[in-house]
């Protein structure tokens, strides 16, 4: 139960937040359970922080799939998983496509073009194979080159930064709590593992989650602090897109305004990092989507994902225009 006075409260974690200073576990439990009439308040301060740090300008990243493939891994969540009966369709991007979904990137404004792969993690000839797909991309200007491959040896991800790989993306989906309940053919600490593999090898490190899950307020509250404490570079959202025939094929998704005080939550914990929201926020904020950027988010993912479909980039460049927010990469043509 609340016991100090909410508006007050979540003015008193604002103003925390904007002159420098941070939140603990407690400050962010609260802002979780604060009451829906309160959210507004959250969000005017969410937005504030995120308007301070980042300005006006949102930063944009898209993916492509190198392989879609059934995977060892029995994440509850994914499509992709051995353990489900989704009706995958696999498939193997050869390099050329790869690049020409580089270029689309980079006429959508985008900053960061991730390449991702299912599987527990890549073998050496999988590097090879997008050795010079990387080295491309990442020599073509004005692109981020980012992969997302899995579980990294520290080898790999120093040779990964050989290639021209600028960013790693390998989520940590959850607290370690919740952690087994979502996955249990490896272990959080496989995950925080290749997180600091990557750091080792001077890789910048994108690292998040997927909220809607299942998961407590707790839960959600650790995931931010654990970010927090391995000081990643980005933070992608998730949110979850149930899909038929997954373990969690059947849950509800969550309220837009439940997933957005959520939102609010990463922004207090982690003000300084560019906080991206990306898979299911077509599906889960529908007629809310502008309002993440009110909530705290300084980015989003642009076009398709890895099994589902995102809206028309240029629906997005539309939203941008009309809240006066522009992409922070390279002007479009």
């Amino acid at each position: 139960m609340l016991t100090m006075d909410s508006s007050q409260t979540i003015t008193r974690l604002g103003q925390t937040v904007l002159a420098g200073g941070e939140i603990g576990r407690q400050d962010a439990l609260f802002l979780l359970q604060a009451p829906p009439e309160h959210r507004l308040e959250m969000f005017v301060w969410a937005n504030r922080i995120r308007r301070q740090r980042f300005g006006s300008r949102i930063h944009l990243c898209s993916i492509a799939s190198a392989r879609t493939a059934p995977c060892s891994e029995d994440c509850r969540f994914c499509a992709q998983s051995r353990h489900g009966s989704g009706g995958l369709v696999p498939h193997t991007a050869e390099p050329r496509q790869l690049l020409a979904a580089a270029e689309q990137a980079r006429g959508w404004s985008v900053d960061a073009f991730g390449i991702v792969s299912s599987g527990r993690g890549p073998v050496d000839a999988d590097i090879t194979r997008l050795e010079s797909v990387f080295r491309e991309i990442s020599s073509g200007g004005h692109l981020e080159c980012c992969a997302s491959l899995g579980c990294l040896t520290a080898g790999q991800a120093e040779r990964l930064k050989d290639c021209g790989v600028k960013r790693y993306n390998h989520n940590l989906e959850t607290s370690a709590r919740f952690f087994p309940r979502i996955v249990t053919s490896h272990r959080y600490e496989d995950r925080l593992a290749t997180v600091r593999a990557a750091h080792l090898a001077d890789l910048e490190v994108c690292c998040g989650g997927i909220l809607g899950m299942g998961e407590s307020p707790a839960d959600r509250v650790d995931l931010a602090l654990t970010l927090r404490e391995l000081d990643v570079d980005v933070v992608p959202l998730n949110l979850l897109n149930p899909i038929a025939g997954t373990p969690l094929g059947d849950i509800e998704p969550l309220a837009p305004l439940e997933a957005l005080q959520a939102v609010a939550m990463f922004r207090f914990v982690l003000p300084d990092k560019p906080i991206k929201l990306a898979g299911g926020r077509e599906r889960c904020l529908r007629d809310l989507q502008s309002w993440m950027f009110h909530a705290g988010a300084s980015g989003m993912m642009v076009g398709n994902y890895l099994t589902t479909e995102g809206r028309p980039a240029e629906e997005d460049f539309r939203m941008l225009a009309d809240l006066q927010l522009r992409p922070a990469g390279p002007d479009r043509p």
